[in-house]
């Protein structure tokens, strides 16, 4: 028996979306892109897999005039939308420098293509929450211009947010473990990592957005990592003690000690730092004071507490971490080669 699968639902969504954000979408590039929509979740070239990020709008110099610090680089001009597979395939290299992708759609027809970059520092805030996150630009654009921008999160979900608040997330997993809130779980790691630094709330503010900037790129390049956030009097012990501890821990709150002088080369440094050691296998430990205490780590996992759990070593390891009820364990991120994330407080 032949049976043929379609994701129907999924694709009548998306056109509602597309109809409710940017009613002056031209129909010809709505094919276009439904057809290559689904491609964005898992796309690579040689090899190389990307993520690609791509904003859809009918006034691009609108929004850059709204941008701290804008860079556009125009690539095609198309009277039509035939090239639309080629351009984006041309461009989509670019974003594995975190460019994005614009793709602007004239009432005539004409099809712009190019890149866009907020050209700012790692602890400023990103490009994509400036201009449909922040309330002010919100306003400033408001009724003035559509646009919506569409990301390929991971290799299951592609999800799509609008000038108006408006968030469509599309999972091509066969249930719901390939589909997360990512930004909410980061947020709450985000808050744990930092809940007992002493420092000004605009030191604080800075801080978790360059936490939150680099595990967006943890997202991006890395498969699959664990970070365990442990109280600032954790102590070592024998349960977390089997990897590379750091003789003296990486205090991000130092890199903020004055916030009108501080070295972005330093913070960029530390942030990719940090980066490989989240991308090593095993558990990267930081503490609640925004300190990074170790990497590398291993634990032996408990058959008894997650022998039920479906996933792999690393995966197990987690959730024995959860289950362990140790004392001065705060919380876990976890996020799989497949694109399950969750951060999860440990149990007390």
């Amino acid at each position: 028996m032949n049976e043929n699968v379609f994701y129907v639902d999924a694709k009548s969504k998306i056109v509602d979306f597309l109809t409710a954000e940017f009613d002056s979408f031209p129909v010809k590039l709505q094919n276009r892109f439904l057809n290559f929509f689904p491609l964005m979740s898992n796309y690579q070239e040689e090899g190389i897999k990307y993520h690609p990020k791509i904003l859809f709008t009918d006034g691009i110099d609108t929004i850059c005039r709204n941008l701290p610090h804008p860079k556009k680089i125009e690539m095609f001009s198309d009277t039509n939308e035939h090239m639309f597979d080629s351009r984006i395939r041309a461009l989509i290299p670019f974003c594995k420098q975190y460019w994005c992708i614009y793709i602007e759609a004239a009432k005539d027809g004409t099809v712009t293509y190019g890149l866009l970059k907020n050209i700012c520092s790692i602890k400023d805030v990103s490009l994509e929450d400036l201009v449909f996150a922040d309330p002010e630009i919100r306003e400033k654009l408001d009724k003035k211009i559509s646009a919506f921008l569409v990301h390929a999160y991971t290799r299951w979900t592609v999800t799509m947010r609008s000038l108006n608040g408006n968030t469509l997330n599309t999972n091509f997993a066969l249930d719901i473990m390939g589909h997360s809130d990512m930004d909410n779980e980061v947020a709450q790691l985000v808050d744990d990592a930092f809940a007992k630094l002493k420092t000004t709330p605009k030191k604080l503010a800075e801080l978790k957005t360059m936490f939150i900037n680099v595990f967006r790129n943890v997202l991006k390049d890395i498969g699959g990592t664990i970070c365990v956030v442990v109280d600032k009097d954790y102590e070592k012990c024998d349960f977390l003690s089997d990897g590379i501890w750091l003789k003296e821990p990486i205090s991000l709150g130092k890199l903020f000690l004055q916030t009108t002088n501080y070295s972005e080369q330093k913070l960029i440094s530390i942030a990719n730092l940090f980066l490989a050691m989240l991308n090593k296998d095993g558990i990267t430990v930081i503490d609640n004071a925004g300190n990074i205490l170790a990497f590398n780590v291993f634990v032996e996992t408990d058959a008894k507490e997650v022998g039920s759990i479906i996933g792999g070593a690393r995966k197990r390891a987690a959730y024995t971490i959860i289950n362990s009820r140790r004392k001065n364990m705060v919380g876990v991120y976890f996020q799989s080669y497949d694109g399950e994330i969750f951060y999860a407080r440990a149990k007390r």
